[in-house]
């Protein structure tokens, strides 16, 4: 899903009529239908219900709509903010984070480009394991991963001491599943399970295939995506289960699905900000650390 997709979704639920939001989208209406159908299809829920020429909202488009129309806001004031700046020698900056991070992290990063209007930041979303792979590679100038440091001869994590130091590792079940009715798991109690799960750009992704392979079983992976609330919408419909952080259940909750603590020595993990050893942090960098730092 992206913002493109996003906006054409929010203009057919404002005009609930496809051939006038095409209009005001200026684009045809069988590029607007194949869109929504492609988003549909990656979130494997029905969005609207179709009466006559009038777009309903179904549950799913209810929840999609509400979180969305904040996304798309955000997104064009930053884009605005950006576009606004001076473009006098800005210095650039490559910051790497998470989904999660990025959601969490949203208010110091946007007072960051607010206040820094010499400075270009190139924000880059993928795993923790990925990014700290990037930032080794000089691809990235900082990040904002978890632990642990799989890079350590070439990079450094400061752990982060803010109001948001970490994540708890909960297993995510449909209501239909037998496990739904524990208050905790272990990982040996995922033994016969279906999962959805991130890839191994993820430390939650590389932590399912080593914990399990540790314990003498194969996960039976039926579903890899890099995005969490894909893997949410996936749960009932795959009969699959999935390993996702706790504090992402206030962004994309979803209804008949149960949130269990898992009980492991991996149940949790820290957080901090990265950097490549071998370069220097510049002022404009420190100065995104300490903003970030005020979460």
């Amino acid at each position: 899903m992206d913002i493109k997709q996003l906006k054409y979704f929010i203009e057919i639920a404002n005009t609930r009529n496809l051939s006038q939001a095409a209009r005001n989208l200026f684009v045809t209406q069988p590029t607007l239908s194949f869109t929504i159908k492609k988003l549909e299809a990656e979130l494997n829920t029905r969005l609207f219900d179709q009466h006559d020429k009038s777009y309903n909202l179904t549950q799913s488009g209810k929840l999609l709509y509400n979180r969305g129309e904040k996304i798309v806001n955000d997104f064009d004031t930053l884009v605005n903010r950006i576009q606004h700046m001076k473009s006098d020698s800005k210095e650039v900056i490559r910051l790497g984070l998470t989904i999660l991070f990025a959601v969490q992290y949203m208010q110091q990063i946007s007072s960051f480009i607010a206040t820094h209007q010499n400075v270009d930041l190139i924000i880059t979303q993928n795993g923790s394991r990925k990014i700290q792979e990037m930032l080794a590679n000089d691809e990235l100038d900082i990040g904002l991963v978890s632990f642990p440091n799989t890079q350590s001869n070439a990079i450094s994590i400061e752990a982060l001491n803010t109001s948001t130091k970490g994540y708890n590792v909960h297993v995510v079940v449909p209501e239909s599943n037998p496990l739904s009715s524990k208050k905790e798991l272990k990982f040996e109690d995922l033994k016969e399970q279906r999962f959805s799960t991130l890839n191994e750009n993820f430390m939650l992704g590389q932590m399912l295939l080593d914990r399990s392979r540790h314990l003498g079983f194969e996960p039976n992976i039926v579903m890899q995506h890099d995005d969490l609330q894909v893997l949410l919408y996936s749960l009932k419909s795959l009969d699959s289960i999935c390993l996702l952080p706790i504090e992402y259940k206030a962004i994309g909750a979803l209804d008949g699905l149960k949130w269990i603590p898992l009980q492991d020595k991996n149940d949790y993990y820290a957080i901090g900000v990265a950097l490549k050893k071998s370069k220097a942090p510049t002022k404009a960098i420190n100065d995104l650390i300490d903003e970030i730092k005020k979460n």
